[in-house]
């Protein structure tokens, strides 16, 4: 095995080629290609009064501030991503331990020179309905991008790092507990397939303590996306009333982040659909808008299909790539009720999980109100330089502009939900095993849900319990003992009968219905399972089981235990939740409390709620 360090590449006994987080080259296509605060137009102006005080930018503001990471008394590196390590090129077992690596990802160190700077990004949003004005990366400071596997961009950012001129009256700092919940969320979502911004690495600041509705200790979690650019960045454009950050920030999403490669869904759009095709020529402004469209609604159809609840969908923290982001009050659904809201706060079910589609569906309408005018322009008048300079150049060419975006926004909407639908069916079919089809919508998935909710069985349980059971090697199936096969511990005692007998009932109407399905697709038991075994985990990292994991990691943090003891939890955790459909990955240590997590547990551990605090 060699290994050397600087800027060489490390090769592992496995003979893959890693790379060092300090080889990596680094770039800020962002402060490259979108205007700057213009207090701070270059890093050299950086001071603390403009780029770590709470202010303004006005009018004449830029999409982002020069500013630095809050030097603290103490840092105590946590925990990596072995995947996020992974997708970065990065050695999982040794790049962690590195010191150039955990000053980085704790922010004790930036990297800093002519063409890289960190950074706090400005923008907008509609919180609980309501235009908030400036918002703004409010303790997020971004660091710089670098190419991963497969030659993937990643951006990476500090959550947790201190003041910048977008905190308003918040303290800059980000808790523990909030910072474990988003480390183990967003590596847990990927693993199952929900896109969704990343985790690389967690540090703790034992020293650095924050005032929530208790004294709390602060951490830095370094995370990675593609592109963090959100919903808001258009309300910024709006509130500000810029037409030339508008269409910088347009043209920054269409030719440096997707590069004009918009999804395979649009494209398909685009040869299929008669109302497109009515509509006429599209610009690239058009497509960015419907692309963002494709995506938010893919997303959500995955939300939906796993039970995940983000908490809080503000247009700030929907990303303009569909992705998982910003993660606070989430939880995922432990029993189907489409009421359930994770947020405490959320007291009119704004964002509840039957919500949850016309919540986003919000943001893409606010989406096409910041892009009204360069949609309503079409392609006469997108490139005509009077129009980039002075707007549109008489009325009636503001009237066709109306009509233009409102059946543009009509197709969208027609097109968000028909992805949304599509989608769903084609999930939920694959955590069952079985081929999608027309009618299932209103049949077996209807009878599967109404299922559910009457037995209240725990959601994602449900499906990896049903792959196993055995509905074709018997020609006299024994609906009751399959039936049985779903009943808690807590409902097999006695007292328990006529709450069983009803369950039992409700599940043997199921089964009877999802039978004759299987069998009319002729699908072996053998074929239902490896249809479904990839999309069913079976580990699902609770709010209860986070819970714990914050708990013991703040004592053992307060006791000042060895740097292995800390992370204990933290390691077991994210082992499972890097490999939730493989149990022979989550290693020989702690299984008896391995074990716990995935049993039954009491209801009262179960659909839990969390504030916003963070």
């Amino acid at each position: 095995m060699l290994r050397t360090l600087g800027k060489l590449t490390i090769r592992n006994k496995g003979m893959r080629h890693y790379q060092t987080l300090q080889s990596l080259i680094k770039s800020s296509p962002y402060t490259e290609n979108l205007k700057p605060d213009p207090k701070v137009p270059t890093p050299g102006q950086v001071t603390e009064k403009l780029s770590k005080i709470p202010r303004q930018l006005g009018e004449n503001g830029g999409f982002f501030t020069y500013t630095y990471p809050t030097e603290r008394k103490s840092y105590r590196f946590l925990s990596a991503s072995k995947r996020a390590l992974e997708d970065l090129n990065l050695d999982p077992i040794n790049e962690p331990k590195s010191k150039y690596f955990q000053d980085i990802v704790s922010g004790k160190e930036v990297v800093k020179d002519d063409k890289i700077h960190p950074f706090a990004m400005a923008y907008a949003g509609f919180q609980f309905g309501n235009f908030a004005g400036q918002l703004g990366d409010g303790r997020v400071i971004n660091l710089f991008q670098v190419n991963g596997k497969n030659d993937r961009e990643w951006e990476l950012q500090l959550k947790g790092a201190g003041k910048t001129p977008y905190s308003r009256f918040a303290d800059g700092n980000a808790v523990l507990r909030s910072s474990i919940r988003e480390f183990i969320i967003s590596e847990y979502l990927n693993s199952i397939g929900i896109p969704t911004t990343r985790a690389l690495a967690i540090t703790a600041l034992p020293e650095s303590k924050a005032q929530r509705s208790i004294v709390e200790i602060c951490a830095i979690v370094c995370r990675m996306s593609p592109c963090w650019i959100r919903i808001g960045h258009f309300d910024y454009c709006r509130m500000i009333g810029d037409r030339d950050l508008l269409f910088q920030l347009c043209d920054y999403l269409n030719n440096k982040v997707l590069r004009n490669e918009y999804s395979k869904e649009l494209n398909e759009f685009l040869e299929n659909d008669e109302n497109l095709k009515e509509f006429g020529e599209l610009t690239n402004y058009d497509k960015l808008f419907l692309d963002i469209i494709i995506k938010n609604s893919k997303s959500v159809s995955y939300w939906h299909a796993y039970g995940f609840l983000n908490g809080v969908l503000n247009t700030d923290n929907t990303s303009v790539l569909g992705l998982a982001i910003d993660f606070g009050p989430f939880a995922i659904m432990d029993k189907f009720d489409p009421n359930y809201t994770s947020n405490s706060e959320d007291h009119e079910l704004r964002y509840s999980f039957k919500n949850t589609p016309s919540a986003i569906w919000f943001n893409m309408i606010k989406l096409a109100e910041s892009m009204a005018e360069i949609l309503g322009a079409g392609p006469e008048l997108i490139n005509d330089e009077n129009f980039k300079k002075y707007g549109y150049p008489n009325d009636e060419a503001i009237e066709n502009a109306g009509k233009r975006v409102n059946k543009l926004i009509r197709i969208a909407g027609d097109i968000f939900e028909k992805i949304f639908i599509e989608d769903y069916l084609r999930l939920i079919c694959n955590r069952l095993g079985i081929k999608p089809r027309e009618n299932d919508n209103a049949e077996i998935l209807t009878i599967l849900f109404e299922t559910l909710q009457i037995t209240k069985l725990e959601y994602n349980k449900f499906f990896t319990i049903l792959q196993e059971i055995k509905l074709r090697d018997d020609t006299n199936f024994d609906y009751d003992l399959a039936a049985s096969e779903f009943l808690t511990d807590d409902l097999k005692l006695e007292g328990k009968e006529e709450e069983r007998e009803k369950i039992i009932k409700e599940l043997k109407s199921f089964l009877a219905v999802f039978k004759l399905r299987v069998e009319d697709e002729m699908l072996t038991d053998e074929e239902r399972f490896n249809r479904c075994v990839n999309y069913n985990p079976k580990f699902i990292p609770k709010n209860w089981i986070l819970q714990e994991v914050i708990d013991y990691t703040d004592d053992k943090l307060r006791n000042n235990a060895s740097d292995e003891e800390i992370s204990l939890y933290i390691n077991k955790i994210m082992k499972m939740s890097e490999n939730p459909f493989d149990k022979s990955k989550w290693g020989n240590e702690l299984k008896e409390l391995e074990n716990k997590w995935i049993s039954d547990v009491d209801d009262s551990k179960l659909m839990l709620q969390c504030s916003c605090s963070s």
